[in-house]
């Protein structure tokens, strides 16, 4: 059984099939309307088709009330005088059973769909039929439906297991997501439907069709992703919930309604109105979640059903719901929900609300990505003391759709707005410029003129983050220093919260770019800690969390990433503002890219560059692109590693000062492996030198290591002292490479392979496992070389490279002469000074010969180049030449 239907069901699929398989007389199956049942069903019957006869019987509320209804096209060449008879209807039955069981030695299973709908009668012939052990009974029912007497006495008697199906995880959303559509997902859109869904495969396919149609939902380079806001009031939509509807009685409805309106509505409302009995109901068919709290209060279970529900209910109804939820209405908008729901039908049916619940509700609508009702909340926010408010909202909006033109003009910072307000305007107003490329000198005289214009405001705080946009940190950091002085001396004036952890994010950039990235994780940290209350739809709170995320993943400690999210995921932040997520997944791609785990970095670089076309609200789209780009080249993928770098030259994006650097290196990396001339090593080595002599240590390591990875040994020194004085697991595999090659030994290279292989640097330990098996090749030590090489298949296999390595584009005989002899001398073992004795060359043209040898063949170490280019020694490359 395949297809997107099943997906994600396997597990209760077997564990039918199982039971079935030990004969249990029944097997019931329960869940929530749409969860999947009927799909399940029939995988289960595909599953038992080797050992069973299966006999279906649907369920149907039209014949409910109608002796034997559903049992009647089984009943043929009954006499209608006899319809009535239970012993006639049974023994027909029972022969039409028998003739089943004739044509096959199998057992017999009743697959029964919907079976609370059931007439008792036929309920009963099925339960004497499994009583008597002359078949199993395979039975599906939803929550909180009522089975006839017969089957739920099977129950009872101990002879059914029970089975409930829950709705999907997200990850079995995102693998349904994919089955239905053909190819890969990206995790943000799949998370976001699943959210909205609930996990209810129904909904979610509702809710993927529609996006589908509506033309949110879109595939780019194989990848499907939202690139606009859902449309969730469609008519798909609606047309489901009205069914849902129709099946409930009118006492049910007028209450779910109340629930949809009122939600999170309080429990003695809801009874007091419409009793007991159909709140209890409403929880049973799991369309309303259990009472919640110590005075109990109610939800809908899916958010999406209260969306279709608004557009149902007639006007007139809805006044009379409003007005019994008119005295919860401050409780309502207490919750993030309740806020939304309650301006989202008050705007829908023109009830007039405090113009500062529609302000908050704007707030977090845009943070949540729900952008058309963001807008049309500030449309209703009038008062002059809350236009400021309301602007800054619009501009999160249009910055957060990358209309940067449009978010320069609502984000240009203004005294009108609290200190926190107008540090978020003038964060996003400074990126917002810097996106369109507004000459730095011009934005400096800008924010000049409005600092002396309003005076009153942190705008010193706003030149620093300037600093920090333009990438001047050691006016940055001079700066940062003033700032605390003047702080400290002030007795009149205390700074906020806000102004404190964006100093202490600021903080953390100057930390790190110097090297101490374990104190700049702790100031990010405490910077976290003091936005906590972030009022700015979450700005200020993910400016600090990027400079978290950069100071843990250039330390090298990966999992701290994983953090964030944490800290996002609760009122009144969310790890989907501002497409945190995506930012976040760029910077494990870069993690896996340092670990050298180039495959597995591509696969989460290469959708998450789909996702910041969208939005790259930190402006790391060049160094995402730049990254995929030197992983397809390390893995031979040239046409697509040159396909990621004209990523990294569109025009339109920049690139933000912290990570500027780092997507120069990987590009100017990427570019040399996919055209490996001389121009393109020179242009290589012009950027690591620019970067290793810079003022940003943390840069200088990135591209030493790139430096090494590109097979070349000539800075290892450098290398070392760069690394020595840092800070992180990064800095120590640094330390770890340049002294053991420094000494040379095969004892310090296998000992510095089996640490970084511990630390988590498999590329870089098997470095060390390959030059100490070089050495060792002619030692009368075999015991040391197998350790060694023990290690090193230990790192092919962790890699993921022996089964899949990477095919080169150019064969050997492509190979220039030169680079032909070079690379012969080196499967035959010679080391780089060596062969430059040999040839009488110096060692960086041996190293330079290599590193394009080993772009050709799509290889990255010398071990990998006798199966690469099928050379043994020739005669012709290894005879001594006379100088």
């Amino acid at each position: 059984m395949s297809g997107p239907a099943f997906v994600g069901r396997e597990r209760e699929t077997a564990q039918c099939a199982a039971m079935l398989r030990d004969r249990v007389p029944a097997v019931l199956i329960l869940g929530e309307t749409g969860v999947g049942k009927s799909a399940l069903l029939a995988a289960v019957r595909a599953e038992i088709e080797d050992f069973a006869e299966t006999f279906e019987i649907h369920g149907s509320p039209s014949l409910q009330r109608v002796p034997y209804g559903v049992l009647a096209p089984f009943l043929g060449g009954l006499p209608t005088e006899q319809a009535g008879s239970r012993i006639a209807v049974l023994r027909a039955f029972w022969r039409r059973v028998e003739e089943l069981r004739s044509r096959s030695e199998s057992r017999l299973v009743l697959v029964i769909d919907d079976a609370h709908t059931v007439d008792a009668l036929t309920a009963e012939v099925i339960a004497e039929l499994v009583g008597a052990g002359w078949a199993q009974a395979l039975v599906t029912s939803p929550d909180g439906a009522l089975l006839p007497p017969p089957l739920m006495q099977l129950w009872i008697d101990g002879g059914a297991e029970r089975i409930d199906l829950e709705p999907f995880s997200a990850d079995d959303a995102q693998t349904f997501l994919e089955a239905a559509l053909g190819e890969r997902v990206l995790p943000s859109t799949a998370r976001r439907l699943w959210r909205d869904s609930q996990g209810n495969p129904m909904l979610l396919r509702c809710l993927m069709d529609e996006a589908r149609r509506a033309g949110s939902l879109i595939e780019r380079r194989g990848t499907w992703l939202l690139a606009a806001e859902p449309e969730r009031r469609s008519d798909g939509l609606v047309g489901l919930v009205r069914d849902q509807l129709q099946r409930l009685s009118a006492e049910e409805r007028e209450a779910l309604m109340l629930v949809a309106v009122a939600q999170p509505a309080p429990l003695n409302l809801v009874e007091a109105n419409f009793g007991g009995d159909v709140v209890r109901s409403l929880v049973a068919k799991r369309l309303v979640l259990p009472p919640d709290g110590a005075d109990g209060a109610l939800r809908l279970r899916h958010v999406v059903y209260g969306e279709a529900i608004f557009q149902l209910i007639p006007l007139i109804r809805s006044l009379r719901l409003q007005q019994l939820a008119a005295d919860h209405r401050a409780r309502q908008v207490s919750t993030a929900d309740g806020l939304l729901c309650a301006v989202s039908w008050a705007l829908g049916c023109g009830l007039v609300l405090d113009e500062a619940i529609y302000l908050k509700a704007a707030r977090v609508a845009a943070r949540l990505g729900e952008h058309s009702l963001a807008l049309r909340a500030t449309d209703a926010v009038t008062s002059p003391e809350l236009l400021a408010q309301a602007r800054l909202v619009r501009g999160l909006v249009a910055y957060s759709s990358n209309h940067y033109s449009e978010a320069v003009e609502l984000l240009e910072p203004s005294a009108e707005l609290d200190a926190e307000g107008l540090l978020a305007s003038g964060l996003l107003w400074l990126y917002s410029r810097d996106a369109l490329g507004h000459p730095h000198d011009e934005i400096a005289r800008d924010l000049k003129g409005l600092a002396e214009h309003e005076e009153k405001g942190p705008w010193d705080l706003l030149r620093l983050i300037f600093a920090s946009v333009r990438g001047d940190y050691a006016g940055l950091e001079v700066g940062l220093a003033a700032w605390r002085s003047a702080w400290r001396a002030s007795e009149a004036t205390e700074r906020s919260a806000a102004e404190r952890g964006v100093a202490a994010a600021l903080e953390a950039e100057v930390l790190a770019c110097r090297g101490l990235l374990v104190e700049s994780m702790a100031a990010a940290s405490q910077a976290l800690e003091l936005l906590v209350s972030d009022e700015t739809m979450g700005a200020l709170s993910e400016f600090a969390a990027v400079r978290f995320v950069y100071a843990a993943v250039t330390a090298g400690q990966w999992d701290a990433v994983e953090s964030i999210p944490a800290r996002f995921a609760a009122p009144p932040l969310h790890e989907d503002s501002f497409q945190l997520g995506a930012t976040l997944a760029c910077a494990r791609g870069i993690a896996l890219l340092r670990q050298g785990r180039f495959r597995h970095a591509l696969e989460e670089l290469e959708p998450t560059l789909e996702e910041l076309r969208i939005c790259d609200s930190q402006h790391v789209f060049r160094l995402c692109a730049a990254g995929a780009a030197y992983a397809a080249a390390r893995l031979g993928d040239w046409g697509q590693a040159a396909d990621f770098l004209e990523d990294t030259r569109s025009s339109g994006r920049v690139s933000a000062s912290m990570v500027r650097p780092l997507a120069a290196l990987y590009e100017a990396a990427a570019a040399c492996a996919v055209g490996p001339d001389a121009s393109a090593l020179a242009a290589f080595e012009a950027a690591i030198d620019e970067a290793a002599q810079g003022p940003r240590r943390d840069v200088s390591l990135q591209a030493l290591f790139l430096w090494f990875e590109a097979g070349q040994r000539d800075r290892l020194d450098e290398l070392l002292a760069v690394a020595w004085p840092m800070e992180g697991q990064w800095a120590e595999a640094g330390v770890l490479l340049g002294a053991a090659f420094d000494e040379g030994s095969p004892d310090s290279l296998r000992a510095a392979g089996d640490a970084l292989r511990s630390a988590g640097f498999p590329r870089l330990a098997r470095e060390c496992y390959s030059e100490a098996l070089a050495q060792l090749e002619n030692s009368p030590s075999r015991s040391d070389a197998r350790l060694v090489w023990e290690g090193q298949r230990a790192c092919d296999a962790e890699l993921g490279e022996r089964e899949t390595a990477p095919q080169p584009s150019d064969s050997a005989g492509e190979l220039t002469r030169r680079e032909r002899q070079i690379v012969a001398l080196a499967i035959s073992g010679l080391s780089d000074r060596e062969i430059a004795d040999r040839l009488t060359v110096s060692v960086r043209t041996v190293e330079g010969h290599l590193y394009r040898a080993y772009s050709k063949l799509g290889v990255s170490s010398r071990e990998q180049l006798s199966s690469a280019v099928g050379l043994a020694p020739e005669n012709e490359y290894t005879v001594p030449q006379t100088k």
